[in-house]
């Protein structure tokens, strides 16, 4: 059986350069900045498909690969079934939400809380939604360091140093080309990733023995949909919860507002749900093989959650497993890359230019949104270190106990404001307070009866999963309907102000006019592939000349012929990108 390897000097170099890619790309975009909106949301300028490989790319990062993974290696294909349930969310905002965010006609997801609600409302909302953020975004950049620091094996690249790496870079190319960088950068990254992964996939199979050899060698019921500790009352809740999460979380209906029509809105959903479809299929089949090459892991104390990397390690020759190593800061980047810019807007456009300077010009937002920025990735990085030392937790069991808790009481109030007129500021308020009470609450009762039942839950299996699996599941339940009460008290209890009635009224006729496309500003070309196409260009010819290389020192002809593969479509897309971008151009 082969040994898993050690990342060589190319795939170092193979990393770097990806690296010194995205700083690029950040600087190359700074241009296209010219006012907040164009930083905030692109200008309303991006094509529906790009927008919708965004959206995809910022739906999940390295924690998928590790978490998920995890799943996939101990129940097979249970992790992909659970990672289906963002496609109810996606029919959900292709049908309704989605066109309800275009109108909704905002620079930033809470622009539009203060005429539907009032000024207190927006504010509350402002700053109890973005600790959700932090804490999941450091969890992220978390999840990515353990990745990291397993494939690169050097005692020098702690999780610390790796956590400040991903962090600076992240804050330096958002701060250069804002929300049209986000976006281009996700592109480039989703070819890194794309060709990552769909090089390790038939690896994976091949050793071994096909597909046919993974169905015959895998346990039993490896290939049920849903098996225990996770049934069809835990998958309902869950996607229930990503429903809400997906068409409330800030970053993500952002990308709604980035293109020009409702139809495009549509479509930016529609994608999204095909890819996450697709991407499951693709992601975890080696981690299952996993299972059968390296059955070792299960005994390990946490070894599973490294089989992603460690298949990889295994079967991937030098050079692509650095393209897998950039497309693994790839995932992550482009989530946190997006919640930076969003983060950062809500802050300069709901926070600052509400309330600090209400008068602000276009280069004093744009300024302070940058400021923000730099602010918001110093904190991430803080806090990923911060959660590093917390010791006796699973990253898992903190992501979905903290949007268990705090997600239905952020994110019912929003996406209530946008269809259902009853609802009053009294009642988004009383929302806020009850579903926070509530799933705080709950989380503090799980940790109680843990606790107590410690003993039992190892031998008894019911018991373990009522007080896991099945707790956090009913917990989302209960914490939803404990919203939807206080919302719905809060505002049958206090009368509605004359004044907000009005401003309810125009904001509904306001969301029953259909938005009209963009009007191009005179004079702008919008020619954002060239730079995609030299950078793809540039990382296939590294990677090209490093197959070569590894041809002539070490003789491995099989690295030469995937480095090949990998190199040759990066540069045949990235010349397709150039030429077409150039036509354009000169039309």
């Amino acid at each position: 059986m082969q040994d898993t390897q050690s990342l060589h000097m190319l795939d170092y170099v193979i990393v770097l350069c990806y690296f010194g890619i995205v700083v690029f790309i950040g600087m190359y975009f700074s241009k296209f900045i010219k006012q907040a909106k164009d930083y905030f949301a692109a200008g309303a300028a991006v094509p529906w498909w790009l927008a919708g490989i965004s959206l995809w790319m910022a739906s999940f990062s390295a924690m998928t690969f590790v978490i998920y993974s995890q799943l996939a290696y101990k129940y097979g294909m249970v992790a992909t079934t659970l990672c289906w349930v963002v496609i109810p969310a996606m029919i959900v905002a292709a049908a309704y939400l989605s066109v309800r965010w275009r109108r909704a006609r905002v620079m930033t997801p809470l622009g539009f809380m203060e005429q539907r609600y009032n000024k207190a409302v927006h504010q509350v909302f402002v700053w109890t939604g973005i600790p959700l953020r932090m804490i999941d975004n450091s969890i992220r950049v978390l999840s990515t360091a353990i990745f990291l620091s397993v494939a690169v094996g050097q005692s020098w690249f702690t999780l610390e140093v790796c956590i400040g790496v991903v962090g600076l870079i992240m804050i330096l190319y958002t701060i250069l080309g804002g929300q049209w960088a986000v976006l281009i950068t996700d592109f480039f990254q989703f070819i890194i990733l794309l060709i990552a992964v769909l090089i390790l996939l038939p690896l994976s199979l091949i050793a071994v023995g096909g597909f046919g050899g993974l169905v015959s060698q895998a346990p039993e019921g490896f290939f049920k949909l849903l098996s225990p500790p996770y049934f069809t009352f835990d998958w309902i809740m869950f996607a229930i919860m990503i429903t809400l999460s997906y068409n409330a979380t800030w970053g993500l209906v952002q990308k709604y507002n980035c293109v020009a029509t409702e139809m495009d809105a549509r479509k930016v959903a529609a994608l999204m749900g095909i890819l996450s479809f697709i991407g499951p299929l693709v992601f975890f089949i080696p981690a299952m093989a996993g299972r059968i090459l390296m059955p070792e892991l299960m005994d390990r104390p946490g070894g599973s959650a490294e089989v992603y990397v460690a298949m990889a390690l295994r079967v991937l020759p030098t050079g692509v497993m650095g393209l897998l190593i950039a497309g693994m800061f790839s995932a992550t980047l482009s989530t946190l890359g997006n919640d930076y810019n969003v983060l950062a807007g809500v802050l300069t456009k709901d926070f600052y230019g509400k309330v600090i300077r209400p008068d602000a010009d276009e280069k004093s937002l744009l300024r302070m949104g940058r400021i923000n920025t730099a602010i918001i990735g110093g904190l991430t990085i803080f806090f990923a270190i911060g959660i590093n030392l917390v010791k006796g937790f699973n990253l898992y069991d903190i992501m979905v106990k903290a949007f268990g808790a705090l997600g239905p009481a952020i994110m019912l109030p929003l996406l209530g404001g946008l269809f259902m007129k009853k609802i009053n500021a009294r009642g988004a308020m009383a929302g806020v307070i009850t579903g926070t009470l509530s799933g705080v609450g709950l989380v503090i009762l799980n940790t109680v009866l843990l606790k107590m039942y410690a003993d039992q839950i190892t031998d008894n299996e019911t018991l373990s999963y009522w007080l896991k699996q099945g707790y956090n599941s009913m917990s989302i339940g209960v914490n939803i309907l404990i919203t939807l009460l206080g919302m719905w008290l809060g505002s049958v209890l206090f009368v509605t102000p004359d004044d907000e009635k009005e401003r309810v009224k125009e904001f509904f006729s306001h969301m029953d006019v259909p938005t009209e496309p963009k009007v191009e500003r005179a004079g702008q070309t919008q020619s954002p592939f060239g730079a995609v196409g030299a950078a793809l260009i540039i990382m296939g010819s590294v990677i090209f000349c490093g197959g070569i290389i590894m041809q002539f020192i070490a003789g491995d002809s099989r690295a030469l012929v995937l480095n090949l593969i990998a190199s040759i479509t990066m540069i045949v897309i990235g010349v397709l990108m150039w030429v077409v971008t150039r036509k354009k151009v000169s039309v």
